[in-house]
């Protein structure tokens, strides 16, 4: 079967600043099999407020800004990795934080874009992509639903795939119903942007839905600075993609099917009619001449009511299987 759930493995920033990080990164991705890669593609002063000062000492947004800033990359390099991309096969695209990365995207010749979970209020972000009509993933975390339709309404000339999101880094509680809840509610393909740290939820979403997954991955997860540690690394991923293959094998068609396996599967596992004693031709057939055994033969066990009470055209021996053409049925 083709595969329709596609697979995004989510680098962001987990290159650290080193371009070569990226090369590593899309060739991890590419080995695991995934559908996309998908980095972030921001300009640091269109999105972070460094002179923004903040009572928790965890959050020092000077030392925040200057720690993106050397995450940024020049368009330069961005084409030197799409085209590296394709060439290996797998495709690339971004998420994108701020006005000036969407101005980026068309001379990058990327048409399609991951809105992340903490722009989906960003109405003038939304407004200027909508302008582009690219193709959206739009990620749902920290969002009610009220939020969701008023970021889709922004999004009205785009295909939009929204994702449902639990925007804690990891997640433990992953409330996976939520996908069959935006898909009745909006009427649009559904997946779902993971941040436990195993490799099984992916694939059990799979199962209530989704359509697409995203989940963060790296090249070594024993690094302190930025996603790593709630990230997979190249083994675990390559399961994680396993898993959810196997989780959209399983899932199958949405009709009930008996396969041709199946239906050979019946003369042995369900029971036929036979008689006790030999049976003569022009004699009666009562209940009590009848044995219910393996294998079914040639007359299943739910014909029974259908020769009871009928009178033979030919001698039968006993336990030998009987044909309906046995049967005198007038």
């Amino acid at each position: 079967m083709k595969n329709k759930v596609k697979i995004i493995a989510e680098a962001g920033i987990n290159h650290n600043g080193n371009f070569e990080n990226v090369i590593k990164l899309i060739d991890i991705a590419n080995d695991a099999q995934a559908d996309y890669i998908k980095f972030q593609l921001f300009n640091t002063d269109q999105f972070i407020n460094g002179d923004f000062k903040y009572k928790n000492k965890d959050y020092d947004y000077k030392k925040i800004s200057n720690r993106f800033k050397s995450l940024e990359f020049s368009l330069e390099k961005w084409k030197k990795a799409i085209k590296y991309a394709k060439k290996k096969g797998i495709k690339i695209f971004f998420s994108i934080f701020d006005s000036k990365s969407v101005n980026y995207l068309e001379r990058l010749n990327i048409k399609i874009i991951k809105i992340p979970s903490g722009e989906i209020n960003n109405f003038e972000l939304l407004k200027k992509v909508n302008k582009k009509k690219y193709k959206i993933i739009l990620s749902t975390g920290m969002s009610n639903l009220r939020e969701i339709k008023k970021a889709l309404s922004y999004l009205n000339n785009c295909e939009v795939i929204l994702l449902h999101c639990v925007s804690e880094y990891p997640t433990f509680s992953p409330n996976l119903n939520n996908i069959k809840i935006l898909k009745k509610k909006f009427k649009k393909e559904v997946g779902y942007s993971d941040h436990t740290t195993d490799i099984i939820t992916p694939a059990l979403s799979v199962m209530i839905g989704a359509n697409y997954i995203e989940k963060h991955f790296t090249y070594n997860k024993d690094q302190k600075i930025g996603d790593h540690n709630f990230s997979l690394e190249p083994k675990e991923l390559k399961k994680m993609v396993k898993n959810i293959r196997l989780a959209e094998m399983s899932g199958g068609l949405n009709k009930r099917l008996i396969t041709k396996k199946e239906k050979k599967l019946q003369f042995f596992s369900r029971k036929g009619l036979y008689f006790k004693k030999d049976k003569f031709k022009g004699e009666k057939i009562e209940y009590s001449d009848l044995k219910i055994l393996r294998p079914q033969g040639y007359l299943s066990v739910d014909k029974i009511n259908y020769i009871k009470g009928k009178r033979l055209k030919k001698d039968v021996k006993r336990l030998s299987p009987i044909k309906i053409s046995y049967i005198k049925m007038s």
